[in-house]
């Protein structure tokens, strides 16, 4: 088994099955009172429906925990965009291939992972505590159009999503 982690400022959060009568709590332990929870909640599994689908795109993958979402102080030592400061909500995802090489080569596990993730759309109407200027998964900083140029040299970088690769586990 192999061992990646998805790190993001999106809001990933399970929430499980949501077609039951108000009030009830979701797999996440969230509260769900009336249509504004739900949608929430349902933009919430939309994200990570994405998430699962662009990681499951190259190969299957499995987990033992659903994303965690950690609050954090400040930014500064992990691979957000510069755009991104002061404390922030950010969820962690930790998943696991039988294959190695699904996601990149030995120079760079994760280089698959981050052109498969770019500028793929996702829901903002969560819990994110971060304003996104484009509401997708950046997970390099902007290149191509004007536009997008014009956006990174504005913003800053505005990566809101990056990979890490653990290596190789005994499981």
């Amino acid at each position: 088994m192999h061992e990646y982690r998805l790190h993001t400022l999106v809001d990933i959060t399970n929430n499980g099955n949501l077609k039951r009568s108000f009030p009830f709590e979701s797999e996440a332990n969230v509260m769900i009172n009336d249509k504004h929870g739900l949608a929430t909640a349902r933009d919430q599994n939309a994200n990570f429906n994405t998430m699962l689908q662009l990681l499951q795109m190259r190969g299957n993958i499995s987990w033992e925990h659903p994303p965690e979402q950690i609050t954090l102080p400040d930014l500064g030592n992990h691979g957000f965009g510069s755009y991104y400061e002061g404390k922030h909500s950010t969820w962690h995802f930790q998943f696991f291939t039988e294959q190695s090489g699904v996601y990149g080569d030995i120079m760079d596990p994760t280089e698959n992972l981050v052109e498969d993730f770019n500028l793929v759309p996702m829901n903002t109407e969560c819990a994110n505590t971060a304003h996104f200027p484009l509401q997708t998964f950046v997970t390099r900083e902007l290149q191509g159009t004007d536009e997008q140029k014009v956006i990174g040299a504005l913003a800053g970088g505005v990566i809101n999503t990056y990979f890490s690769y653990a290596g190789p586990i005994d499981k």
